[in-house]
């Protein structure tokens, strides 16, 4: 299967981001194509300017440490017949951090379409199970009301 590498443009100033239900930091993180994303998703990360995307192994990759193989040999859990390492289709986990949180849910609204009615309630707030497609995770009214007065704020201070 082919690869991509997908991290967070080293030139903006933000540490995490989520794009299509997953989180990316300033490390690579390798998918693997027709497992873990699909080619409609590769599509939207590479079209993402959040986000930088490689087809080639990044010359400062590394590869993180296999959780499923304490030795240290390098061999892969998928190789040694254990499963604990290949991907389980599930979302990150959700953030704990309450700041981290509505920062991801902010992050998550602010990539809908202002002008698609299928994002947003007949009060034109976003659809909560809408920005749960795109975190991964249960997403509460209260956290997306905060969400939508902290965009309402900085927009209103004209603050970035």
């Amino acid at each position: 299967m082919p690869r991509i590498y997908v991290r967070v443009q080293p030139k903006k100033e933000v540490e995490t981001f989520f794009r299509c239900a997953m989180q990316f930091t300033r490390a690579w993180r390798p998918l693997e194509v027709g497992v873990d994303v699909d080619a409609a998703t590769v599509a939207r990360l590479r079209a993402e300017q959040m986000l930088e995307v490689s087809i080639e192994t990044p010359a400062d990759y590394v590869e993180p440490p296999n959780e499923a193989d304490p030795s240290g040999s390098g061999e892969s859990a998928a190789s040694s017949g254990t499963s604990s390492a290949a991907p389980t289709g599930k979302p990150d986990a959700a953030p704990t951090d309450p700041e981290v949180r509505l920062a991801a849910i902010v992050a998550a609204i602010r990539q809908f379409d202002a002008e698609d009615n299928n994002l947003y309630t007949a009060k034109h707030m976003p659809k909560i199970e809408v920005i749960q497609a795109v975190t991964g995770w249960p997403v509460s009214a209260a956290e997306r009301d905060a969400a939508v007065a902290q965009i309402v704020a900085v927009t209103k201070t004209g603050a970035a």
